[in-house]
């Protein structure tokens, strides 16, 4: 099973229920981002024409993570290899022999 979640926000109680309802292995990663760098990041969406920075604002939770430790934190300064790399290793989602590119 695959799911992303944009953003958390009221969803967190679902997803802890979703997990520990799931029988196989999650895997879950919070991608710790600053606020100006998610600002940043969004103003290159589609999505940045319908919600403002100050709409963002009154969202933005810094390190809002589940409880009970079930998220991977991913720093801001991961490269996407690095991170993509990182989550195929975690979950052995990789083929034999399959090393990240340089």
């Amino acid at each position: 099973m695959g799911f992303v979640a944009d953003a958390l926000g009221p969803y967190g109680a679902m997803l802890t229920d979703l997990v520990a309802g799931h029988r196989g292995r999650s895997f879950l990663y919070y991608l710790d981002v600053g606020f100006t760098e998610t600002v940043r990041r969004h103003a290159t969406r589609p999505l940045s024409a319908e919600v403002s920075a100050e709409q963002m604002a009154d969202w933005y939770r810094p390190l809002d993570l589940l409880p009970g430790g079930l998220e991977h934190v991913v720093g801001e300064d991961s490269t996407l290899d690095d991170t993509v790399a990182r989550i195929l290793a975690d979950t052995a989602l990789t083929p034999p022999g399959w090393t990240p590119p340089p």
